[in-house]
């Protein structure tokens, strides 16, 4: 199964409202996912190991995996082509 990992530094509501849309949109496509949140001042990217990185706020940090902006997430406009970014990149 494939990880989402949002990464966010604005607010705790913030995130958790967008790792719950993204899971949500995915179950609906039938897409099995495991998405969760972190601070993205503190990740620890060698331990959660995510397949995909969605941030909402300033990338701050240099990776090879796969990062969307999810700046959408805190206006709630254009949520769901995001959603079909992720999906893209999943696969």
């Amino acid at each position: 199964m494939k990880k989402i990992l949002v990464a966010s530094g604005t607010s705790d509501h913030k995130r958790e409202f967008a790792v719950n849309y993204i899971k949500e949109y995915l179950e609906k496509r039938g897409v099995p996912a495991e998405v969760g949140g972190d601070n993205i001042y503190e990740l620890k990217l060698d331990k959660s190991k995510p397949d995909l990185i969605v941030t909402i706020g300033p990338q701050n940090f240099k990776t090879d995996i796969p990062v969307v902006p999810g700046t959408v997430f805190v206006t709630h406009i254009g949520m769901d082509p995001v959603c079909e970014e992720i999906i893209k990149k999943l696969q």
